[in-house]
């Protein structure tokens, strides 16, 4: 396939949806070309060398027209998003740039570039119902995986026993609903080897055993991860974003062997001790990892799992099913343009 692609900036989700799965692909001998959001005057060329065009989240801009004229050439044009970005919850960081008016905008943008596509992806099954109610013509699943690139270096383990907790700021919206910093709060006024680590969310743990880093850049974010015993995932069932979240968070820490314990909802339900974890009610989430911080055998089983759960879930493993959706939507642009 010769295969046109337009990420939406270098963003993590472009990682995963766009620029991990087109190196994916061009390692099977797949042609790939990446489109840049700045050069417009570049766009047409390749749009008469390209079979299939892959757009990732932008919908605005000058993209309708894009895709309209990749489909005067045949084709095929399909359309990912990870996230809904039209309902960003009051209070969250991304609020300001999707929410509200801007939120509307984006829907109507949206709405009208389905009607020149022929295919939608997403990674989240309760996504794929909200585009599908949106307008588009047909949509597949397919999950986010780890990046195979980032897989590398793990970082030394100097003692103790360390609970770590990847999230970005909105998570601070769960933590109104689920009492995870206090259980954390408790596991280290009881045990002295215990540390916790979040990226992303700041917690306000009193203890110089707890770390909280900013931010790491995505290329060494398993590294970073490589260094717990344990990671978490809460979430909070009050919010709706949440049921339409992916479950990459578990990929990643399984990919480095650490286990997990994560809420059972949206993207985590189904998942279970086969994939190198528990999953933890609201009221349980002190005991559950209590009793992974004092019962190592428990835990290195977990960690076997996990390990060898994780290997399978990588973007290159699965690039497959990418290859299969842009066979299918080349399908279609044969038949729309035979029609």
């Amino acid at each position: 396939m010769r295969i046109a692609y337009l990420p939406d900036g270098r963003t993590a989700n472009a990682a995963y949806r766009s620029i991990g799965p087109m190196l994916a692909l061009a390692e099977r001998g797949h042609e790939t070309r990446q489109l840049e959001l700045d050069r417009i005057d570049a766009w047409h060329s390749t749009l008469r060398w390209c079979e299939l065009l892959h757009l990732h989240r932008v919908c605005d801009g000058g993209v309708v027209e894009l895709a309209r004229a990749a489909q005067a050439t045949g084709a095929a044009v399909v359309w990912d998003d990870d996230d809904d970005v039209t309902r960003v919850p009051r209070g969250t960081a991304g609020y300001a740039d999707a929410g509200g008016a801007k939120g509307k905008k984006r829907l109507a943008a949206r709405s009208k570039l389905f009607e020149a596509v022929d295919l939608v992806t997403t990674p989240s099954a309760v996504l794929a119902d909200v585009f599908r109610e949106g307008g588009a013509p047909e949509v597949q699943v397919i999950e986010n995986y780890v990046l195979d690139a980032f897989r590398g270096d793990r970082a030394p383990r100097n003692g103790g026993f360390r609970i770590g907790w990847v999230a970005a700021g909105e998570h601070l919206l769960d933590l109104e609903h689920v009492p995870v910093a206090s259980a954390l709060q408790r596991l280290l006024d009881a045990h002295p080897h215990v540390h916790v680590t979040t990226i992303g969310v700041r917690l306000g743990l009193t203890s110089d055993r707890y770390l909280h880093m900013s931010g790491v850049p995505l290329t060494r974010l398993l590294h970073h991860v490589s260094a717990f015993d344990v990671g978490i995932a809460p979430l909070s069932t009050q919010l709706a974003m949440n049921l339409a979240r992916s479950n990459v968070k578990l990929k990643e820490y399984a990919a480095v062997g650490v286990p997990w314990l994560a809420s059972p909802i949206g993207p985590y339900t189904g998942l279970g001790e086969r994939q190198g974890g528990r999953l933890v009610a609201d009221d349980r989430w002190h005991d559950e990892l209590d009793a992974l911080v004092t019962n190592d055998r428990a835990r290195r089983k977990l960690a076997k799992r996990a390990t060898r759960w994780g290997n399978e879930q990588s973007i290159r493993r699965n690039a497959g099913c990418w290859e299969r959706a842009f066979a299918h939507a080349m399908d279609r642009a044969r038949s729309r343009v035979a029609a």
